[in-house]
């Protein structure tokens, strides 16, 4: 049993009141014990000392001698002390002492009691004998008028030697008596510390999260209902729990979905949730918790903590547009709600949600770059065309011999524009969302490529360059002809214009890794590092005037990095500056069931 438990404290206070009362008992008991055998022996001598009384011999009161004998011959063999006293208190008779060296007993009160006529009690010490007597004297008459007093005494020694049997089995008996206390002490003590001490475990065990646990039967009827009751609370904060549990699941399975950075702070703005879209921008290590940090300990960015103060303080929800600085600048829309139970009470925290608006930036820009991009690319031709078709409406101009080739600039112009117009179809086509899947078919890879090769026969030719096509025979798979076609022309094309003349251009086709794979390699000028990641994006050149004055549109890359990407692949570059470019198409070999979108 645990020190201090119910059972060790009850106890002791069941054994003290069983001893009291016990001892209290007993003490009555001994008291009126006592009392009754007093009484008794006062009666019987009482009834004794009355029958010697009337058994008196005439003239025994006139004669000491004949006294002295009675009194000696009667108590023979007995604990009695019998006394003859003449009225005047005179001793004539005694059967423990001599009476003529014994003082006058006129002043006992049990004598005095007896001449006035009186049957007389007394408790005291013998001043002749020297031990407690209980006396009892009655008058002797004679013509009904006292003449005498006969006395009978017992030592109150042999009275309590008489009544120590009697206190022994009353102390024996109270020994056994306060051992059954004890053990019945004992057991009501469990009866009443077990049920309780039931309860407890129970309880404890839900404290622990345990509610399969339940209070058995108990007594008595109070401690039953206790525990029914208890019963019930358990099963409904068993249940309430549980639908606690499903709640935070559910809420937690909802914050970790969605792609929005969620975030809540306490009073101290210090972070208490935070979803996984939310840990992944904070400035902390993979596995590190966000939880229990300062927001700007989780974020370092002061945009934050200031609209989140605002939000908490003017008790009202905060928008902002805020930046956040990692490996890039990233732009965010931050939106901040206080968190508050009622409008009197102070808010204990906020909710922040941070969207990701980075891409709709980029695409504002790349919208704004398309449109300057495309007016620049329009607005150059458009100014010769109209210049030069004012020119030519001159009558003696267009009889002049600069007319043909002021014709030849307004075709040259035009063509540009159609080749403008032309590539922003093509990519418009390839970037249509719902645009029915790519039709392909299966188709040889060499003569693909040979086809390109005597397209741009003409131009290796002005150029003087060499344009080789390495494919093994035989070589298939599963593509748009045209549109494949069109990509590596793209690409060779480019090879040639900016290779210089007499470059080497080769175009080569294989198959690796379950995809074609076809490289355009040339040994010209290079492209600096610094252009490489955005070498694919429309209307980005890298030498501006150069591909300007080559005829490019600036779509031409774009284009072959959509063809790529329509038929399931991907399209990249390998270069460095000053050591030549190879540009690399990567399609699936095999059919995929979108049709390669």
């Amino acid at each position: 049993m645990r020190r201090g438990s119910l059972f060790l404290r009850v106890l002791p206070l069941l054994l003290a009141v069983s001893v009291l009362t016990l001892a209290g008992i007993s003490v009555v008991g001994f008291l009126a014990l006592r009392s009754l055998y007093y009484d008794t022996n006062r009666f019987a001598l009482t009834e004794t000392v009355r029958a010697l009384a009337n058994g008196l011999p005439e003239g025994i009161l006139e004669d000491r001698a004949d006294a002295q004998g009675f009194c000696v011959r009667t108590s023979r063999d007995t604990s009695f002390r019998i006394t003859l006293i003449a009225r005047d208190g005179t001793v004539l008779g005694d059967s423990r002492g001599d009476p003529v060296e014994m003082d006058n007993h006129g002043d006992r009160p049990e004598v005095r009691a007896a001449v006035e006529g009186r049957t007389a009690f007394s408790l005291r010490r013998s001043a002749t004998v020297g031990v407690d007597m209980l006396y009892v004297a009655v008058p002797v008459l004679r013509d009904g008028e006292t003449r005498g007093i006969l006395r009978l005494a017992l030592a109150v020694p042999e009275l309590r030697e008489r009544l120590a049997p009697i206190y022994g089995s009353a102390g024996v008996g109270a020994l056994f008596l306060l051992g059954a206390v004890a053990l019945v002490s004992v057991q009501l003590g469990r009866r009443v510390s077990r049920p309780i001490a039931s309860l407890a475990e129970t309880a404890l065990s839900w404290a622990r999260g345990d509610f399969s646990r339940r209070v058995g039967r108990l007594e008595p009827d109070e401690l039953d209902r206790l525990g029914a009751t208890m019963n019930t609370m358990a099963a409904e904060l068993a249940r309430r729990i549980y639908l606690d549990a499903e709640r935070n699941r559910e809420l937690a399975a909802i914050l970790d979905s969605i792609g929005e950075a969620v975030v809540a702070v306490d009073s101290e703005y210090r972070i208490r949730r935070a979803n996984p879209s939310a840990r992944v921008l904070s400035v902390l290590e993979p596995g590190q918790l966000l939880e229990g940090l300062s927001l700007l300990e989780g974020f370092r960015s002061s945009e934050i903590q200031a609209a989140t103060e605002r939000s908490v303080s003017a008790r009202e929800r905060v928008e902002a547009e805020i930046t956040l600085y990692r490996d890039s600048p990233r732009f965010f829309f931050l939106c901040a709600a206080p968190i508050s139970s009622g409008p009197e009470d102070p808010a204990p925290g906020a909710v922040l949600v941070l969207n990701d608006i980075t891409p709709l930036r980029r695409l504002e820009q790349v919208r704004k770059d398309f449109v300057a991009n495309v007016s620049h690319e329009l607005k150059t031709p458009i100014t010769l065309i109209k210049g030069f078709a004012e020119t030519l409406q001159d009558p003696e101009v267009r009889t002049s011999p600069d007319a043909g080739r002021f014709l030849g600039i307004l075709h040259r112009n035009a063509e540009r524009m159609d080749a403008l117009v032309d590539d922003l179809l093509t990519l418009a086509r390839l970037e249509r969302s719902d645009a029915p899947p790519l039709r392909k078919e299966i188709a040889e890879i060499r003569p693909l490529l040979e086809n390109v090769a005597a397209s741009l026969e003409r131009r290796r030719a002005e150029r003087n360059s060499r344009l080789e096509v390495l494919c093994p025979e035989g070589l298939s798979a599963p593509v748009n002809e045209g549109l494949l076609e069109q990509a590596v022309l793209n690409l060779a094309d480019n090879a040639l214009k900016y290779s210089g003349d007499g470059a080497r251009v080769e175009i080569s086709a294989e198959e690796s890794g379950g995809f074609l794979e076809i490289r355009v390699r040339d040994d010209g000028p290079g492209i600096p590092a610094r252009h490489l990641p955005r070498i694919f994006e429309r209307f980005y050149r890298v030498d501006k005037a150069r591909s300007r004055e080559a005829g490019g549109t600036g779509l031409g890359l774009a284009i072959v990095r959509h063809i790529a990407l329509a038929h399931g692949g991907e399209a990249d570059v390998e270069s460095r500056e000053g050591a030549g470019s190879t540009f690399r198409i990567r399609v699936p070999m095999g059919w995929s069931a979108d049709g390669g979108r």
